[in-house]
């Protein structure tokens, strides 16, 4: 829910003139819970469980819109994430989806920093932490490595398309997708070539979400990082008894990069199968991933996980819930929960954690909107 802010003019404080801006509007979300994180499997390795008390991206957002005439309008966005839990916030302000643009009847183009390709629509559940996400963990990963960075892309300029009977589409370009790709002047060569393209297609419309999402990124100069291609196809529909069922496939891979040589290319398919049942103020949800063996890696690289929450809203802005999470890797799978950091990380198998380990995640929580 937003509340206007009732007052925001200001006289003299810009070279003695006036700043007015109207439609100016402030809203968030908290979520945060309690969570016992498990590493097991781990060989030779000993990890005891974690309580956490964990922040879940929470953030508070500022928007306006200002109305140019003729069905136009400039407007903009600031999301901020913070962390309840430790009061520690991401380290820049504006460090959610934050953008600034112009629309109209032909669409919007905006400029700023933005969530790209990772992620499906088809997993709505009224609680969760980000790690019951599975399109986010193990469906955006190839063993271990991130697609579309797992987060949100910076530099980015993107055109969203009108609202056509529940069709809608996004061309997004960033000029510098991933901060571990020099600038230019770095002294590699092709230093200009680190851009990413992403392109997605999205209907919802009554009971049916389907999409289609194209990544696709280029590594700084060649050999500094690793180029990227993803494609994730989703389809989801509510049942009038309260099912809500969907099935997502994503094809993934990137080129590894020893020194100035490309190396062999690493690719996965992976499979989404969310379903949830709401019944009164009540949500069951159930989601399965599996991961498949990465091609030019030894062993098997895949992995599979399960989640299970039910989740109860308390009123139209509260829900409360319980979740649990299972990412079972194969011998030599490396896949994490998304956003998290597994102990033992940079001691033991590096990125990934241990190979072969697993991971669990069992999570209470509560989600405020305001």
């Amino acid at each position: 829910m937003q509340k206007k802010l009732i007052a925001l003019a200001v006289a003299g404080l810009m070279s003695g003139g006036a700043f007015a801006q109207s439609n100016v509007s402030i809203s968030g979300l908290f979520r945060v819970g309690f969570e016992q994180y498990k590493l097991s499997d781990t060989g030779a390795a000993s990890y005891s469980a974690e309580n956490r008390v964990s922040d879940q991206s929470s953030m508070l957002e500022f928007s306006g819109k200002e109305d140019m005439g003729n069905g136009n309008y400039a407007d903009f966005l600031i999301d901020q994430r913070f962390a309840p839990d430790t009061s520690v916030d991401g380290g820049h302000f504006g460090d959610g989806n934050t953008h600034v643009g112009i629309g109209g009847a032909w669409g919007a183009l905006h400029l700023g920093r933005q969530d790209l390709h990772y992620g499906t629509m088809i997993e709505g559940y009224k609680v969760y932490s980000l790690q019951t996400i599975l399109g986010n963990g193990i469906f955006a990963q190839v063993n271990g490595t991130t697609i579309a960075n797992g987060t949100r892309t910076p530099n980015v300029i993107f055109y969203d398309t009108p609202n056509m009977s529940g069709l809608g589409a996004r061309i997004a370009y960033s000029t510098q997708w991933s901060a571990a790709n020099p600038v230019e002047g770095s002294g590699l060569n092709d230093g200009s070539k680190n851009g990413a393209l992403n392109v997605a297609l999205n209907y919802i419309n009554g009971p049916i979400k389907a999409g289609y999402s194209y990544w696709d990124a280029k590594a700084e100069g060649g050999v500094t990082g690793q180029d990227q291609r993803g494609d994730t196809l989703q389809f989801g529909y509510a049942f009038p008894m309260g099912i809500t069922a969907g099935i997502a496939y994503n094809k993934s891979r990137y080129d590894t990069v020893a020194g100035s040589v490309a190396g062999p290319e690493m690719s996965r398919n992976a499979w989404l199968l969310p379903v949830s049942y709401a019944f009164g103020a009540s949500q069951v949800n159930v989601t399965y991933a599996k991961a498949g063996n990465t091609s030019n890696q030894a062993g098997s690289t895949g992995a599979k996980a399960w989640s299970l929450g039910y989740g109860y809203s308390l009123s139209k802005r509260t829900n409360v819930g319980v979740t649990y999470t299972k990412l079972t890797n194969d011998a030599q799978g490396q896949y994490n929960l998304f956003a998290i950091a597994r102990p033992g990380d940079t001691a033991v198998g590096g990125a990934g954690g241990p190979v072969g380990s697993d991971v669990s995640q069992f999570y209470m929580g509560i989600t405020h909107a305001f």
